[in-house]
């Protein structure tokens, strides 16, 4: 036992340390299989998988993804040249039209107004951050805060005649309130002012009359609500109101605060706008060029250092005509002056390049990329680009500029991919032998060697524990493992871009191999663990059994079957019955209860119907067992003692009623087989030793013959002869009965059936045995003894029936008395009866007297076997017939009975 306990801890031993081993090299894969480069939107880690070993790195899923990135920033940096130099030079004083700029990028608010800066200033402005100054002020301080806008110009009136604000056409000095004064200030005459209000915004001279004359109907408060629900209904952004205890409005306003004066020498964008439509789109304009430009300056600034020709091994060159003339981008100064076919030539020579010519839809190149790829890059930027640009992308493959995103990835590709193949392989070795020892330690788990060389099977104490537990203590490992393999994938992600941590501690490479093959030694114990234990209570069959849902489910069903069997039907019946019924109720009243809540109420009721069907079903099964257990019990009783019941088929105590039921009937049939037995056993003995004394009593009986024949006549010689002579005579008739008798019982006789007269062969008896009744003074009364009773029999047999019982009423009837003999025809069977007075007090009851042996003299004074009735009984069996005594006092009565003869028998128990 000691011994395959060591030999089991060393194995398991040598697992753990087999999956530290896998680990540690796993460790090694995936802390070295990671290729970390700069790119423009930071750092960017590839994971080369083991699929990939085989490809060269131009053929490799990290060079396609490195040559998307290049192709998307050149595209990116040549649209950002475009907005930031001049003739190929950053230019900080560059103009920028802030409408005209968010139009191109997709942000225009729709306003008409715009400002000009110069690009440096946007850029610092950018940096510096978009700031808002919060306004607070009434309604009417925020209609008229661009000037007074309560002009006829201003409004119309709807085809019902209601006056509703149109557009700020007119907006003047918040002091300006008498339209003489305006038409004054524009230094012309009445009858101009006439004309030019005739032209005046397409409204005519009775629109502006009749427009007059409803501005005067409204109040100020009316005409002035007007215009702000006109300057709502355009969705200003960041316009928000509330109203005050007293019911008036307060308007919330974010104004743009302007570092910056524009090239037009205004700082503030209220000095554009007429009114705050315009201003608020305006302002929205310009935070939008701000923020982009910003933006895309820093951008502008990382692609073009990125990708100038000296820090990079991809080559570009973008060629465009615009309105002011060709327009060429390029990190290859060589190639600006050159024509078209030229550069093509130039970067046909790189292993991968790319060429496109929308214009002349003109597609090269030897990558993955494909034209509708690059369109998509290019149509983000589709106001840089027209349709005669030609673009050259190529990438140097012999890497000879140190640093860019494509000479790292390529070194470290290298450095790795010949090592990958190895490692798998390795872990693969290692996995294997992992594998190998657990199967053998399955095989053998649980199990020690027996002292006959056997194996037994045994549990530890660890294994008492309940399966449930078992099964949450697996949870819990499968849970920690999760957590561990989390903590790995984030120590191979983030490896070889910035140092891991642990709670606060910096991992070293040492510490990351240490953690994964703590790892490896963690989940190889914990599946050994739970495994191991699991296969030894499987394989003693205590995985149910040592579950706490066992346990709980065996006190049920001991609590049930106590009830159930219990010898009080208080217990027995009515409890599970008031249970069931109180079940019922409370079920009815949950669905009085839920009635309102119907799919609850109609899911119980269904539950219930379904519990009640099935208590019903348990029932009728119970039933119709117990039925199926009485027919067994009755089949056993008439002498189908091989029969059984299916217990098999069964349940619960119908199931151990059953078993009982069947031993039952083995038990007799085991009696019924050992009586058998010993009755052959008897009957073989009584035949050999019958048989075995037929030599000797042959010999005596012949030299008793020869010594008759000597004619002695002396005495006491000549007695003793007579008695040697009858002695061996009496002995003589034993054996033949004993040896008749035995072949009765064992059924070896044959019959040789006829029809026989019955009562003739009781006359017959009559006559031979008339002598020996004489001398016992027995009067014989034959009552109908001239009628014949036909049966079907065999002769000789029948008449050692008759002279068994003839001589059986010599020995033992009482001298002087009479013996009647009659015959009855009833129901198609001869009956017989034969009564005579007994001699003798009779001291056995009647059913011993046809046993072997058996004498009704108990002192056995007188001559006789004790077989004479037991064959004459098992003779008329054997015809079908029946054999029965009956005793009143001194009267002794023999019954015999057999089936008529038939002409037509049915079967050899009444016919041929």
């Amino acid at each position: 036992m000691k011994r395959t306990t060591l030999k089991r801890f060393c194995l398991e031993l040598l697992q753990h340390l087999l999956a530290a081993g896998i680990m540690t090299a796993l460790a090694y894969l995936l802390l070295n299989s990671y290729i970390a480069v700069d790119s423009i939107d930071g750092p960017k880690v590839y994971r080369i998988f083991p699929i990939d070993t085989g490809l060269e790195f131009e053929e490799s899923e990290i060079y396609h993804d490195l040559f998307r990135n290049a192709v998307s920033d050149i595209t990116q940096l040549v649209a950002l040249k475009g907005q930031l130099e001049t003739d190929g030079i950053l230019d900080p004083s560059k103009k920028i039209d802030v409408t005209a700029y968010a139009k191109e990028i997709g942000k225009d608010s729709g306003g008409p107004l715009t400002v000009v800066y110069t690009l440096d200033d946007i850029v610092k402005w950018g940096k510096s951050g978009v700031e808002y100054t919060n306004r607070f002020m009434s309604m009417s301080e925020f209609v008229n805060y661009f000037g007074n806008c309560i002009y006829p110009e201003n409004f119309k009136l709807d085809q019902f005649g209601q006056l509703s604000f149109d557009g700020f056409y007119h907006v003047g000095d918040a002091q300006e309130d008498e339209p003489e004064e305006g038409a004054a200030a524009d230094g012309a005459g009445l009858e101009e002012g006439v004309v030019v209000q005739e032209e005046r915004y397409g409204k005519s001279v009775e629109e502006i009359a009749a427009l007059s004359q409803a501005l005067e109907e409204s109040t100020q408060e009316q005409l002035e609500d007007m215009v702000f629900s006109h300057i709502m209904s355009q969705n200003p952004d960041g316009i928000d109101i509330s109203r005050e205890d007293d019911g008036s409005l307060t308007v919330f306003i974010p104004m743009l605060n302007c570092r910056y004066t524009s090239v037009g020498g205004k700082k503030q964008l209220t000095a554009y706008a007429r009114n705050w439509i315009e201003y608020m789109k305006l302002q929205e304009n310009v935070v939008a060029a701000v923020e982009s430009l910003t933006i895309n300056y820093q951008r502008y600034q990382l692609c073009n250092e990125a990708y100038r020709g000296a820090n990079s091994n991809v080559k570009y060159m973008v060629r465009m005509m615009t309105d002011d003339g060709m327009c060429t981008y390029t990190n290859v100064p060589d190639l600006a002056e050159l024509p078209d076919n030229e550069v093509t030539e130039s970067f046909n020579e790189y292993r991968r390049y790319l060429i496109y010519y929308p214009d002349s839809l003109v597609f090269m190149g030897n990558t993955i990329f494909s034209e509708e790829e690059i369109d998509d890059y290019i149509s983000v930027y589709s106001y840089a680009y027209p349709d005669t640009t030609h673009i050259w992308l190529g990438v140097d493959s012999k890497y000879t500029i140190q640093g860019d995103s494509f000479h790292t990835a390529n070194a470290v590709y290298q450095k790795i991919v010949p090592n990958v193949g190895r490692f798998i392989i390795l872990i693969a070795v290692l996995a294997l032998f992992w594998l190998g020892i657990g199967i053998y330690l399955t095989c053998v788990a649980g199990m020690v060697p027996g002292g006959n060389g056997e194996r037994i099977c045994y549990l530890n104490r660890f294994d008492r524990l309940w399966t449930e537990l078992l099964l949450l203590l697996a949870a819990g490992l499968v849970y920690g493992g999760w957590l561990g393999y989390g903590i790995l994938v984030d120590i191979a992600e983030t490896a070889q871009v910035m140092p891991t941590k642990l709670f606060g501690v910096e991992l070293t490479r040492l510490y990351r191999y240490g953690l994964f093959a703590a790892f490896g030694i963690y989940a190889s114990m914990g599946f050994d663990m739970i495994w191991y234990s699991m296969v030894r209570r499987m394989r003693v069959g205590g995985l149910w059994k040592g579950s706490f849902l066992h346990f709980l489910y065996s006190g049920i069903e001991n609590t049930v079957r106590f009830v159930l069997r219990h010898k009080s039907s208080m217990i027995s019946t009515l409890l599970p019955y008031n249970l069931f019924l109180f079940s019922n109720l409370a079920g009815i009243a949950a669905v009085y209860k839920l009635w309102n809540r119907r799919i609850y109420a109609f899911l119980l009721l269904l539950a219930m119907v379904a519990v009640d069907g099935i208590v019903g079903v348990l029932l009728s099964r119970r039933n119709a067992e117990q039925a199926e257990i009485e027919e067994g019990i009755g089949r056993i009783r008439d002498g189908e003692v091989e029969f059984k019941v299916d217990a098999d088929s069964l349940h619960g105590s119908s199931r151990e009623l059953a078993i009982a039921v069947n031993n039952i009937g083995e038990g007799i049939r085991r009696a019924v087989k050992t009586s058998m037995e010993d009755e052959r056993l008897k009957t073989e003995l009584i035949t050999n030793v019958s048989h075995d004394l037929k030599t000797p009593l042959t010999s005596i009986i012949s030299y008793v013959d020869l010594l008759k024949r000597l004619h002695i006549q002396e005495e006491p010689a000549r007695g003793y002869i007579d008695i040697l002579d009858s002695k061996a005579q009496r002995l003589k008739q034993l054996t033949d009965d004993l040896v008749e008798a035995s072949r009765i019982s064992s059924g070896s006789i044959e019959l040789e059936k006829e029809k026989l007269n019955l009562t003739e062969l009781l006359n017959q008896g009559i006559g031979e045995f008339s002598e020996r009744l004489e001398e016992s003074s027995l009067q014989v009364v034959f009552e109908d003894g001239d009628v014949p009773a036909y049966i079907y029999a065999d002769s000789r047999r029948m008449w050692r029936v008759v002279e068994n019982l003839f001589n059986n009423i010599c020995k033992y009837a009482m001298e002087g008395t009479r013996v009647y003999i009659q015959t009855v025809k009833q129901e198609g069977r001869i009956e017989v009866s034969i009564k005579n007075i007994s001699r003798q007090q009779m001291s056995v009851r009647p059913e011993e007297l046809t046993e072997r042996f058996i004498r009704g003299d108990s002192s056995r004074t007188t001559e006789g076997s004790g077989l004479g009735l037991s064959i004459a009984k098992s003779l008329v069996q054997v015809h079908g017939g029946s054999f029965e005594i009956l005793m009143d006092g001194d009267l002794f009565k023999v019954l015999l009975a057999f089936p008529e003869y038939s002409e037509s028998p049915a079967d050899d128990t009444g016919g041929r």
